[in-house]
């Protein structure tokens, strides 16, 4: 069987709530398991991303970035991961936490390789659109200086509020650096926002599940190749998707395609990646969730370095 790996996770996603509230004990703030963890609905992407600024604003040190990223990799071991691609934003760490932006690259890089675990990590830097594209160019130069321990960059933030087009210059950037790009779209807003990511020639497509409400946009994504990095419980959480019962993934399957399986922000979703197989296997069939599993397999950017 083609082994487990997850494309698409969040390191800011992935803090354990158990170390989240450690950390609150020791700046003597009061947080709650519910201000980390999402319910069954969350009433939108913003509601759920508030969460992993909760959890993320407690992490005060670079030492307690190292030791997220460690604590990560070996929550990925423990659920049987070959290989996850860890994304993360160094411009948004560097602001909750009051360092460098630099230094957090070094510190989460330096976790991963030194983690020690049989499992193939890869990491992703993320531009956050929220700080607009002049920060996006800013943001876009900083992963080129340390394009030797990235395998990617990805845009993520507030889809509906940052239109992708917005960020062609930063990501034209990045493109001809020759570092594979992820764009976030089709979650928070509709069929026209992946159509936009497409402009930026992504390889992947972090969810783009709305993508299914446009047929022609469907026809589009199977012949292209491009993988969409589909999260079934985060889907429903922000109500990207209306219930697990009702999720795109069928949807995209059926039309050809290329989907795999991610876990999106594990901590916040309550999840693990071999969850997210299991809540699957009420969607599709076992051939569908082979295949998935080997879309995954094959469109890691790690595997292409």
């Amino acid at each position: 069987m083609t082994p487990l790996v997850d494309l698409h996770r969040h390191l800011e996603g992935s803090i354990r709530p158990a170390t989240a509230l450690e950390f609150a004990d020791r700046l003597g703030a009061a947080t709650r398991r519910e201000a980390l963890v999402a319910a069954g609905h969350e009433g939108g992407l913003l509601p759920y991303l508030a969460k992993i600024e909760t959890a993320s604003a407690l992490a005060r040190t670079l030492d307690d970035w190292h030791r997220i990223t460690a604590e990560a990799i070996a929550d990925a071991h423990d659920d049987g991961l070959a290989a996850v691609e860890l994304r993360f934003a160094p411009e948004f760490i560097a602001g909750v936490a009051g360092v460098d932006a630099d230094d957090v690259i070094d510190a989460v890089s330096d976790a991963a390789a030194t983690a020690g675990l049989p499992v193939d990590v890869d990491l992703i830097g993320i531009i956050v659109r929220d700080q607009g594209p002049d920060s996006a160019l800013v943001q876009a130069r900083r992963l080129l200086r340390h394009a030797d321990v990235l395998a990617g960059a990805d845009l993520a933030g507030d889809e509906a509020g940052y239109p992708v087009t917005l960020f062609a210059p930063a990501f034209r950037m990045v493109r001809d650096a020759g570092i594979p790009v992820t764009i976030h779209a089709g979650e928070a807003a509709g069929p026209r926002s992946v159509w936009d990511a497409l402009s930026l020639g992504p390889k992947r497509i972090g969810h783009g599940v709305r993508g299914a409400e446009d047929p022609r946009l469907l026809e589009h994504l199977a012949a292209s190749g491009v993988t969409l990095e589909v999260a079934v419980t985060s889907n429903v959480q922000t109500g990207a998707a209306r219930s697990r019962e009702s999720h795109q993934l069928a949807a995209l399957v059926k039309a050809g395609v290329r989907v795999a399986l991610c876990t999106d922000n594990p901590s916040v979703s309550d999840t693990r990646l071999s969850r997210e197989y299991e809540v699957a296997a009420s969607l599709v069939d076992e051939a569908s969730l082979d295949l998935i599993r080997r879309h995954a397999a094959e469109a890691r950017f790690g595997a292409a370095r």
